[in-house]
């Protein structure tokens, strides 16, 4: 099972991930090292049938003909999991395949299937549920539809949740936990659909802006969350940057939540945006950087300790060359 996206429960010490071959697996994680330790439980939505879609098969993401659409559409495609992060015993799967979001009551080392709500409006196909991130402060979750080039937003219901979790419903009864408010679009009415899959989805983390990733018109789309009681939760448009490259299937901020980096996996190469926390547009730095088919972006933070550590040294040394002792280093 190749990895495409997953997450991490410190609470149980486990990790689950979806595999390219649209498995779940459920892992241990090593306290100590952080490695995986074994698989506790798997759920296959195919039922062990191979997939047409492939990890050795490279997917030109700007083509989405409905030729595109069939082939990647063809099996179910799990393609994230994603704890709610209120009770954090309910995960959520964006299925590309089949235009679902499936959920499951986790508990503890499994997954019990416990339903599923459309992606979108329902009647629509060739949706193509891809990730869902969830607001850090309201209750709304933000789905990206990478084969219609939307965003779709649901509230998210917290009885619901909590009637599964307390079992006071069974798993197979459960009602969708997530309800849809609001479908956007992430690229101009004028570009061709056909023309154009969605990448990542990012809720900023101060919980004003949520941006989405373009492959085709190769660009950001920057929408802002309304906190007003009348429209909470809701998006509007703010604008889209060019990202200076092709096919940007992953982004990130760095720690402060100012600057963006783009990872744009068809031109090898990343980009650096200044990204202004008021209004969120993005401009450009002319920042540029050769990577051979970037696919992920990480902001690592430093670890306190260590940074404690080194501060203490340098304090040492300087005090050891005021007093005029010779440091351990001198000559």
């Amino acid at each position: 099972m190749l990895p495409d996206f997953g997450q991490s429960v410190r609470e149980h010490a486990r990790g689950a991930l979806a595999g390219w071959n649209a498995t779940i697996g459920v892992f241990g994680i090593d306290s100590r090292t952080g490695g995986l330790t074994g698989l506790r439980s798997l759920y296959d939505p195919n039922g062990g049938k191979p997939m047409k879609a492939r990890a050795d098969k490279h997917v030109n993401h700007s083509i989405n003909d409905e030729g595109a659409q069939k082939e990647r559409q063809a099996d179910p495609h799990s393609h994230a999991v994603i704890l709610d992060p209120v009770f954090g015993k309910i995960a959520y799967v964006p299925d590309l395949g089949m235009d679902l979001i499936r959920q499951f009551k986790y508990d503890k080392a499994t997954l019990e299937p416990a339903g599923s709500m459309p992606s979108g409006p329902p009647g629509r196909t060739a949706l193509g549920p891809r990730y869902v991130e969830f607001h850090p402060n309201l209750p709304f979750a933000y789905v990206v539809n990478e084969l219609s080039s939307e965003v779709s937003v649901f509230e998210f219901d917290s009885q619901a949740a909590e009637d599964l979790i307390t079992s006071r419903v069974e798993a197979k009864d459960a009602r969708p936990t997530l309800k849809l408010r609001q479908t956007i679009g992430t690229v101009p009415d004028a570009w061709p659909k056909e023309c154009n899959t969605c990448g990542r989805i990012c809720v900023h983390p101060a919980g004003n802006f949520v941006l989405v990733s373009n492959r085709g018109h190769d660009s950001i789309t920057v929408f802002r969350v309304h906190h007003e009681r009348a429209c909470r939760g809701m998006l509007s448009l703010v604008g889209a940057q060019h990202t200076r490259g092709a096919t940007p299937r992953h982004f990130q901020f760095d720690g402060s939540g100012q600057w963006l980096i783009t990872a744009n996996q068809d031109s090898d190469s990343i980009g650096v945006f200044r990204f202004n926390l008021a209004t969120g547009s993005l401009d450009w730095t002319g920042h540029e950087y050769r990577v051979p088919s970037p696919n992920f972006v990480c902001s690592v933070q430093p670890h306190a300790e260590p940074l404690r550590r080194r501060a203490h040294g340098r304090a040492s040394r300087s005090r050891s060359r005021s007093s005029g002792s010779p440091s351990s280093g001198a000559p």
